[in-house]
């Protein structure tokens, strides 16, 4: 009987596999948290770096509750919410005075990159 269920787990896990394998590349999914080479951080100004982040705050809130992406079989669901939550985290980090924060949350900015990039990834799918 035990042998029965390690075949069936095996199994699952070969076909599970190449159901990812289908999606977007591995290479897509490599996000670096350390430094601050991050697209958004590259914004000359604060003012323009906010604008950015709510853009995708708000395309990543739009693409969350959307009834095609909610019932969709690919992680479109799970990397829109996250993208939403680390932007909006973001975002309120950057409408906050100066006097709290000498700059921006390096790595909540990078979070919401690279949450959006995996979001728009599967976008297209």
């Amino acid at each position: 009987m035990r042998v029965v269920h390690c075949v069936i787990l095996v199994a699952s896990l070969a076909v599970g596999g190449q159901a990812l394998a289908a999606g977007p590349s591995a290479s897509q999914f490599k996000c670096d948290f350390t430094g601050d080479n991050s697209e958004l951080v590259d914004a000359t100004s604060v003012g323009e770096l906010r604008e950015e982040v709510r853009s995708r705050y708000e395309h990543a809130a739009e693409v969350a509750k959307d009834n095609k992406t909610i019932y969709s079989t690919s992680p479109l669901y799970e990397w829109a919410n996250q993208a939403k939550i680390s932007c909006a985290k973001s975002y309120g980090a950057l409408r906050m005075g100066r006097k709290w924060r000498n700059r921006p949350d390096y790595v909540m900015l990078q979070k919401c990159e690279c949450f959006y990039q995996r979001m728009t990834a599967y976008l297209g799918r």
